[in-house]
């Protein structure tokens, strides 16, 4: 089985020193042109030292009974190793028990002593191509998970951390403020004379203006320091590390040199002329967005004056802290006193125009301020705990909905039914036991419910989540990530969570007529999760070419305005009905 691609290494664990001289000897013509290598260990505890050194090992060939650890406690600890790896146990103790214990515990194959080498060297073969195919199909798994985080969180024409990855590096900045107590400052500054290039010149020249902006920026020799392009003519500067304020100061004034001389694209000269907004670590703020928001607002205030102008953000420009105190105590009576509603919006199989299900969504109607938007009091309540009542209530309501439906429609009702899952529900100790109660409550089973939880939430409860997401799939209930291609997404969990749904973020949904970042994105979540055998919703459909676009692109289910708002219970009673009879 030659293959010059393919390091063919096999680990033979065996105490036994003839076994290393028959397989030298028996294998010696591939040895020496190298399609094959072996490595030998005497036991389990050696074999596993030199997995741990060594992710060039193919495949492990290895005896029971060895001395300090057997050949099954091996295989049983082969899983901490997340890769493709295959053992064939090689034992003269192959009663049936033995075989079954050890195909139990992992084992590819199992082969009798004394060894049969033709019948090894079969083995040997069909073990390599089985692991090869599954190392080919991980790189492309890779590789699309690489594209997709590239187009996420890069800048496809300056190369630059896009909105996306500026927010990331600014959490880590919270963090690192929050623990060590170090200083960051945020600019974002946008470049006065784009629009007029773009439509005067198009969009080549003013995409060579963006450019030249972009290197400007980065020839600039400030340490520690972050570039970032946001949309059309805005950039972000996000400082690190500030030791004092007179850094800032001394950054901002170099920031207006950089810009004093015009930049000169082929004959035409253009005015660098730059209002910048600058947010610091000093504000109240614990989110990146609201870091990145207070930037923006500043920058706001810089373009409403003449020249190049530089403005601080200031907390008197928005009332936020005192808002958000008052429409925590609204939230709170809201919940106690169920003033909150559930809406539902419709899924459809974007193949058939079919209703498979719908997402249950909490709306709140203020008595005197009217709806208030999910945008405002979702996080509010993440952020005080109020999350898991009010998580805890809308999935009772769904469930109860779910079975008011099944009663009134049979086998038309619609067979899913999404509820979003905050971090807070994913680690209570209550969560699988409210599940089970509901689910019995309204007499559905697991396979009317699937659960949507975002990347973030996942990736922070990785250990915790792992074991809940198990038992939830014993359950038969659907588990989504949500916003998917937003957060930080690894192969590895991709790969090891019982997961059945990716849902595509509205964001990529949006303009995918145009845009062909948006359309890359959707194009290669689509491509990695039919790879890994998962469903894809998109959400976020305005438009018909969106659907078009979606099922060229083989997605399964879509949602947003296109077919239906988010609608109350009655009204979405009534479209059942509709479309059922």
């Amino acid at each position: 089985m030659k293959n010059t691609n393919k390091s063919n290494l096999i680990l033979v664990v065996d105490d036994e020193i003839e076994v290393q001289r028959l397989m030298q000897q028996r294998f010696r013509k591939k040895i020496q042109t190298g399609e094959l290598s072996f490595q030998f260990a005497q036991n389990g505890l050696e074999a596993l030292q030199i997995l741990r050194n060594s992710d060039a090992i193919d495949v492990i060939l290895t005896d029971i009974r060895m001395p300090e650890m057997d050949g099954l406690t091996l295989l049983s600890n082969l899983s901490e190793f997340d890769r493709p790896l295959k053992a064939v146990v090689v034992s003269a103790y192959g009663d049936m028990k033995n075989i079954r214990t050890a195909m139990n515990c992992g084992a590819f194959d199992f082969l009798t002593k004394p060894i049969d080498f033709e019948d090894l060297e079969i083995t040997i073969n069909k073990t390599l191509e089985v692991v090869h195919q599954l190392q080919e199909q991980e790189q492309k798994l890779q590789e699309a998970l690489d594209k997709l985080h590239n187009l996420v969180f890069y800048d496809q024409l300056t190369g630059m951390p896009n909105r996306n990855g500026l927010i990331q590096k600014i959490a880590k900045n919270i963090a690192r403020k929050q623990a060590q107590g170090s200083s960051f400052a945020l600019l974002t500054l946008d470049v006065a004379r784009y629009s007029i290039i773009k439509s005067g010149f198009g969009h080549a020249l003013s995409d060579r203006l963006l450019i030249e902006v972009a290197r400007r920026l980065e020839r600039w020799e400030v340490p520690a320091k972050v570039v970032a392009r946001l949309e059309n003519n805005e950039f972000a500067i996000l400082f690190q590390e500030l030791e004092t304020p007179t850094s800032l100061l001394v950054y901002i004034k170099q920031l207006h040199q950089l810009f004093e001389t015009p930049i000169q694209l082929d004959e035409i000269t253009i005015s660098s002329l730059i209002h910048v907004g600058i947010a610091t670590s000093d504000l109240p703020y614990d989110q990146p967005e609201d870091i990145l928001r207070a930037a923006d607002t500043a920058s706001h205030y810089a373009k409403q004056g003449s020249g190049t102008r530089t403005v601080f953000f200031d907390t008197n420009m928005q009332q936020i802290a005192l808002q958000r105190l008052n429409l925590e105590i609204n939230l709170q009576e809201a919940i106690k006193s169920q003033l909150l509603q559930v809406h539902y919006q419709p899924i459809f199989l974007l193949s058939t125009d079919n209703l498979i299900g719908f997402e249950a969504l909490v709306r709140w109607q203020h008595p005197t301020q009217g709806w208030i938007s999910p945008l405002k009091f979702i996080p509010l309540a993440e952020e005080t705990g109020l999350i898991v009542r009010l998580g805890n209530w809308v999935l009772e309501e769904a469930c109860q909905q779910m079975g008011r439906w099944q009663k009134l429609f049979g086998v038309a009702c619609p067979a899913k039914m999404s509820v979003n899952l905050s971090g807070l529900q994913l680690v209570s100790p209550t969560l699988l036991k409210n599940i089970d109660q509901n689910l019995k409550d309204a007499g559905i089973s697991g396979e009317n419910l699937v659960l949507e939880i975002t990347e973030t939430v996942l990736m922070e409860n990785i250990r915790e989540a792992f074991d809940i997401l198990r038992d939830l799939r014993e359950r038969r209930i659907g588990l989504s990530i949500d916003d998917f291609g937003t957060g930080y997404s690894s192969l590895s969990y991709l790969q090891s969570l019982p997961l059945t749904t990716l849902k595509i973020d509205r964001s990529f949904i949006q303009n995918i007529e145009t845009n062909q970042t948006n359309l890359e994105i959707t194009s290669t979540i689509i491509e990695l999760a039919k790879r890994l055998g998962l469903k894809v919703v998109a959400e976020g459909l305005e438009k018909e070419i969106h659907v078009e676009i979606l099922r060229s692109l083989d997605c399964d289910y879509g949602q947003g305005f296109l077919f239906s708002r988010p609608i109350n219970a009655e009204d979405a009673t009534s479209l059942i009905a509709a479309l059922v009879g």
